[in-house]
């Protein structure tokens, strides 16, 4: 199963991407030589990540109101994301994506069903900084909190219970873990 389930990590890696493209970050360029100096000016190109495909959310999708009430925030009605188009499921698994972005906020809900649990470690894999385990959610789940600025922080916890696998990013919000385990647990 892993070969099979290694076709569907693109669409796993967009579920941690797509925060951060959304919410606009870049890299500024570098190698620039000061003004006045004979150096001559280079600069390296500035990475893009290219910009999420959205399309109508799906109706599994939870409402904008009741995600931002679990998180403490508000949110607009999501929409969906797309995948990778090359990027194929196992047999019989379905898979729905839902996106929240709010002037500052920004989260993606991805529920995967009829999957084996150890595809939440293609998400962990992931991860931009070190997962913890998380006990009390689901039958096994991870989070990662990364500190970002002003308060606001990118997390996320993907969790699976059974044959679903569910993952919550968020960006740029004041919400706790323990808001972001509580929305993933009443997912599951």
């Amino acid at each position: 199963m892993a070969h099979r389930s290694s076709r569907w990590i693109p669409l796993i890696s967009l579920a941690f991407a797509a925060p951060l493209a959304a919410c606009g970050a870049t890299t500024p360029a570098t190698g620039t030589s000061a003004p006045g100096t004979s150096a001559p000016a280079t600069s390296a190109p500035t990475p893009t990540v290219a910009a999420v495909a959205t399309t109508a959310a799906a109706a599994s999708c939870p409402s904008g109101s009741t995600v931002g009430s679990a998180l403490g925030i508000t949110l607009p009605n999501p929409v969906g994301v797309t995948g990778a188009g090359t990027t194929t499921l196992p047999a019989g698994a379905t898979d729905t994506n839902c996106e929240y972005h709010a002037t500052i906020y920004n989260v993606i809900i991805t529920i995967l069903e009829n999957v084996p649990a150890s595809a939440i470690s293609q998400f962990s894999n992931h991860f931009p900084v070190a997962f913890k385990p998380v006990s009390g959610v689901g039958d096994e789940a991870r989070s990662y909190l990364q500190v970002l600025s002003a308060g606001k922080n990118n997390e996320g916890v993907v969790a699976a219970k059974g044959s679903t696998v569910v993952a919550i990013a968020a960006v740029y919000t004041p919400a706790t873990l323990s808001q972001i385990e509580a929305l993933v647990n009443s997912l599951l």
